[in-house]
């Protein structure tokens, strides 16, 4: 029994990884988002029918995040976290549903990356921003 369809389920384990970088990397992007974030690359290929050019993009992509890790290049690390890479799973599974730019070319496909990461950032910096002053009482 399938209690979700493939198609929202990619759209919820986007919102989620998205969520993962702004509440749990708010400061830093570790190794391991590397790793989850090429699980869900996987699983994104499942779901999804992408171009060839786009799979690509995606695997050279998976690919120079795992030489970034292997050879600690730290600087580049916030490429590869769960804000970054939850905006292109974003923008693949809405693309593929026909809800934003489109996702057979690597131009639209880096287009629309651009633009929901931007705004994924801006809110990750305004989460960081305003919930440094407040203190929760237990």
């Amino acid at each position: 029994m399938r209690i979700l369809s493939p198609e929202f389920a990619t759209i919820l384990s986007a919102v989620l990884v998205i969520y993962i970088g702004i509440v749990v990397e708010k400061y830093y992007v570790s190794w391991s988002s590397v790793y989850t974030n090429t699980l869900s690359f996987i699983i994104l290929l499942g779901s999804i029918d992408i171009s060839g050019l786009v799979f690509l993009l995606l695997a050279g992509y998976t690919i120079f995040g795992y030489v970034a890790v292997k050879l600690k290049w730290k600087r580049i690390f916030p490429l590869f976290g769960c804000k970054t890479y939850g905006s292109l799973v974003l923008v693949l599974t809405l693309g593929s549903e026909g809800y934003i730019f489109g996702i057979y070319s690597v131009e639209s496909v880096m287009i629309s990356w651009l633009v929901v990461a931007v705004l994924v950032h801006l809110i990750g910096y305004w989460y960081v921003k305003y919930s440094r002053g407040k203190k929760r009482k237990w």
